[in-house]
């Protein structure tokens, strides 16, 4: 009976140290999903800054491609002017040809 006793006894003390460590594992890892979602937050803010930083990039380069086409067209409008100053000379010169 009394080899029953301490049986008995050992099987609850045991029981007490595994109910004990179960109740440290869910502190653990209800804290290990607090820094999961702490986590996720982050991560949620962190891919809200990029998406914003990519549109403004976004925007960035569109006017800079304006800003080049603008200098592209002043471009396209000197060589268009030096053309015409060509054109005007040679037909000067044609029509005082013609003359003689």
């Amino acid at each position: 009976m009394k080899d029953l006793q301490t049986l008995i006894s050992g099987i609850e003390y045991k029981l007490r140290v595994l109910i004990e460590q179960k109740k440290k594992l869910e502190e653990y890892a209800l804290g290990l999903g607090e820094e999961i979602n702490k986590k996720d937050r982050i991560v949620l803010e962190q891919s809200q800054k990029i998406n914003k930083l990519e549109e403004q990039i976004k925007i960035y380069k569109l006017g800079e491609s304006i800003n080049n086409k603008r200098s592209d067209i002043t471009e396209v409008k000197l060589k268009i002017n030096e053309l015409v100053r060509r054109i005007d000379k040679c037909v000067g010169l044609i029509k005082k040809n013609e003359q003689y």
